[in-house]
């Protein structure tokens, strides 16, 4: 793995404790990264000191989340942070931190593990900028539930998005490899490549790897849902779902405003 693109980066560890911090400090020393720990007893670093760091990464360590996660002080370094906690623990913090954390890493973890989340997020604030200016009003949804698929692209048009479909995972990938859109609602089970493969190769490509995902899910599985944030999802939506509430979640994503 090329660790080339974390080179010479500031990293603020938040939250742990002495062991995982330094076993996060040995994971991360092939990246020759610096790192600043604030530990589990000190307070919240200010906003001053957080804009130092190009990468925090924030202990969650139980169901209710984290002390590390004040909303008026991470807003704007949401992109550049990663949850890392215990698969039982991150899915009620992704759902239910008032911070929209895009990026999470579940505890224990290898080194190689760690060293891909950091690459993905600091990838995703360098690139996500250009992504959503480029293709703002495209989103591709990969689906093989035509019923679904209609009634989305439906409610996408209605709300000034252009929508590209794909009914397998193979012509799903191909067609985000190709128009590039500012997001890709994608359901888990479709023939060819599930959505957790199409997911992965996005995040392991430098000119996706920002592009905003939602998964659909025909269940609420704890082990998929966690999955698929750990791979590096958005946000996700249970089938059956309400069209309105998931065009909601896919305007915060991609960050524009419902037309008046």
């Amino acid at each position: 793995m090329s660790t080339e693109m974390l080179s010479g980066k500031r990293v603020a560890l938040l939250g742990f404790d002495e062991a995982e911090t330094t076993l996060l400090s040995q994971s991360l020393a092939p990246a020759e990264v610096f790192i600043r720990s604030f530990s589990a007893v000190e307070t919240l670093p200010s906003s001053p000191v957080l804009k130092q760091y190009e990468l925090i990464l924030v202990a969650v360590r139980s169901t209710e989340g984290t002390p590390w996660n004040d909303p008026a002080t991470f807003p704007y370094a949401v992109e550049r942070c990663i949850a890392v906690g215990a698969p039982r623990d991150l899915l009620p913090f992704a759902v239910q931190s008032k911070t929209s954390y895009r990026h999470f890493c579940g505890w224990p973890a290898t080194s190689d593990e760690i060293l891909f989340r950091c690459i993905c997020a600091l990838h995703t604030v360098s690139c996500s900028s250009a992504t959503l200016s480029a293709t703002s009003s495209t989103v591709v949804l990969a689906d093989d539930d035509s019923s679904i698929t209609a009634l989305l692209r439906l409610t996408l048009k209605r709300n000034g998005l252009h929508c590209e479909i794909a009914t397998t995972g193979g012509e799903a990938l191909a067609l985000i490899r190709r128009v590039k859109p500012c997001a890709a609602v994608l359901d888990i089970n479709m023939p060819e490549m599930d959505g957790f493969a199409i997911l992965s190769e996005m995040r392991n490509s430098p000119d996706l790897a920002g592009t905003r995902v939602l998964l659909l899910t025909g269940c609420e599985q704890e082990s998929d849902i966690v999955r698929g944030f750990t791979l590096g999802a958005d946000d996700y939506v249970v089938k059956p779902f309400n069209p309105m509430e998931l065009m909601v979640r896919l305007r915060r994503l991609i960050g524009a405003s419902s037309p008046q």
